[in-house]
Formats: structure tokens, C-alpha cells, sequence
């Protein structure tokens, strides 16, 4: 009995985690940057597509210097939907770039 409410409970645990997932994110995930692409050029490649609420890159705690991937967030899910479609695996400053949707940060 005891095992079989242990299994229960993980089981509503993973469904209200499936049922709370959205389909496609506003924001994108850009990974094989060139180090020296700027928050503003990141934000000028993505804009043909829609409305960016945000354009960051993530950068090293020591030295401030981009790790060479970043984050675009669109004001609509279509717009997020359009850059991953046409920029994924497109050559940026010499480097074929990866564009994806973002996955939420898990906060457990």
C-alpha cells in the first residue's frame, strides 16, 4: 500500500508538470556565438522577426567577456517560432550559430 501511494504521487507530480509546459517559449536560446558579438548585434540579427523584448548574452563571472551564447526574447511565441526556423544553423560572423526554443530553468 505504502509503495503504491509513493508511485501515486509521482505520478501527479509529473502530470501538473506536463500540464503546466507550453508548447513553444517567447524566448530562444542561441548557442556557438562568436565572442565578439555584442548584446546590440544579437538583438539587430533576431529583429527581422518580431517585436525583442530582451537581447542578452551570458557572460563570465571573472573576466565580463560573453561565453558565447545567449537568450532573445520575443514579445510573441509566432516571432519565436520564425527565428528558430530561419536562423538555426545559419553562419553568423563565421560560425554557424544554434538557435532553439529556451528551456525553463528547473527550480528544484
Amino acid at each position: 500500500m505504502m509503495m503504491r501511494t509513493m508511485r501515486g504521487a509521482g505520478l501527479l507530480g509529473l502530470a501538473s508538470r506536463v500540464a503546466g509546459t507550453k508548447g513553444f517559449s517567447t524566448e530562444i536560446f542561441v548557442s556557438k556565438l562568436s565572442f565578439y558579438t555584442t548584446e546590440e548585434e544579437l538583438k539587430n540579427i533576431f529583429s527581422p522577426f518580431g517585436a525583442i523584448e530582451e537581447a542578452r548574452l551570458m557572460r563570465d563571472n571573472q573576466t565580463g567577456r560573453p561565453k558565447g551564447f545567449g537568450f532573445v526574447k520575443y514579445s510573441s511565441q509566432v516571432a519565436a517560432e520564425k527565428a528558430v526556423k530561419a536562423m538555426d544553423g545559419r553562419i553568423i560572423r563565421g560560425r554557424i550559430i544554434f538557435v532553439e526554443t529556451a528551456k525553463e530553468r528547473d527550480t528544484g
